[in-house]
């Protein structure tokens, strides 16, 4: 007994726990997604996730925390196991930040709606860049199927339940 209250229980270990467990529970689902077409990959609603991130950042003049970091890493994972082009996310994020975010932040009232529109632009946008991508190496493209607008639906849900007042 005397071993155990000598240990020392610290913010670190439940900081470390806690990631891993994230880790393996976001690789799970990936796993169970590309397995199951019926699942979304749930790319709309980290991409929704990396441009409000970006967005308090840059508001609140912050660094990027851990999260960034493993929403990035995901973004990379999902496109890969779903059949995108490596950094077509990254693209995409970049075209639409810098030259579309600011211009619907201002235009837009209705908070919810762009969130529905960053569910959308994460896939649709990944997917143009991406089939651009395949058509420069002269490689097959992607198809556009109904899973796609099933994928928004459901991310544009879930996403209005997550993130509702982030976007200020």
């Amino acid at each position: 007994m005397q071993t155990f209250s000598s240990m020392q229980r610290n913010r670190n270990d439940i900081y470390f726990l806690k990631n891993a467990m994230f880790v393996i529970l976001i690789v799970s689902y990936q796993v169970i997604a590309s397995l199951f077409q019926s699942i979304p990959p749930l790319i709309g609603l980290f991409f929704a996730y990396v441009v409000i991130l970006n967005y308090e950042k840059e508001r609140n003049y912050k660094d990027f925390t851990h999260h960034w970091y493993q929403s990035i890493a995901y973004l990379f994972l999902a496109e890969q196991v779903h059949g995108f082009e490596l950094f077509s996310v990254a693209i995409t994020f970049g075209i639409f930040y810098y030259f579309v975010f600011d211009y619907l932040l201002t235009s837009l009232k209705f908070r919810n709606l762009l969130l529905v529109i960053l569910v959308c632009v994460g896939y649709i946008g990944t997917f143009l860049v991406s089939n651009l991508i395949s058509y420069m190496k002269n490689s097959p493209k992607l198809e556009l199927s109904y899973e796609y607008g099933f994928y928004i639906l459901v991310e544009s849900a879930i996403a209005f339940l997550l993130f509702r007042g982030r976007i200020l």
